[in-house]
């Protein structure tokens, strides 16, 4: 079958809103399933860690924290904020996202599992997903070679293929994580920025595939 729905997702590894929204996404993608073209675009949360925290007033980690535990009550989806707590976040997380982005290459699906592995690893465990010997292994585990990954996530290819979603973030106003843009194939677009209802994103993918019938 071929795809009537085209999704992009903009995300990062480290963005408690995109953890929390990762259940309404799956369903969403169930829904649609081979209807369903799905792309991940990655917004790194930061390149700095001192200038995001200094940029939120704050002047370490562990201030961040109690931000993880607000978005955890928010959505009622559970956080640990021990990446904070102990100073295990990344000094930067284009690193991360070069990481991912070298596996989604290489392998879509599994790198889709390895990018919520790590966000599991973050949000659930509490692990410094800035450790590439971390993300090595956890990618080992889902069947890719996690030291071609980590060759690979230094390419000019990769490089620019995470330049590239952050380009494209920018030139369709994408300011939030997580964004969701929709795209039928008559080119008719819905933009959903912030928000992790999948009544909504299916409700959204429906019309647009029912416009294009």
């Amino acid at each position: 079958m071929e795809a009537k729905l085209f999704a992009e997702w903009y995300t990062d590894p480290l963005c408690s809103w995109s953890y929390a929204a990762e259940s309404a996404m799956e369903t969403f993608r169930s829904h649609f399933g081979p209807r369903l073209a799905f792309t991940h675009r990655l917004l790194p949360l930061y390149r700095d860690l001192g200038h995001f925290l200094a940029d939120h007033g704050l002047k370490s980690e562990a201030e961040f924290a109690p931000r993880i535990l607000k978005v955890s009550r928010i959505t009622g989806v559970p956080m640990s904020p021990r990446v904070w707590e102990l100073g295990r976040a990344p000094e930067s997380m284009e690193e991360c996202c070069r990481f991912a982005k070298a596996a989604l290459l290489t392998d879509p699906e599994k790198g889709h599992r390895l990018l919520a592995r790590m966000r599991a690893l973050a949000f659930v465990e509490g692990e410094p997903i800035g450790d590439l010997d971390l993300l090595q292994k956890e990618a080992g585990r889902l069947g890719l070679d996690g030291k071609e990954l980590a060759e690979r996530a230094q390419s000019a290819e990769v490089r620019t293929a995470l330049q590239e979603d952050i380009e494209k973030g920018k030139s369709e106003g994408v300011t939030t994580r997580p964004t969701l843009i929709l795209t039928n194939e008559g080119g008719d677009r819905v933009f959903i920025g912030g928000l992790r209802n999948p009544d909504l994103f299916i409700l959204a993918g429906e019309t647009l595939v029912a416009e294009d019938a």
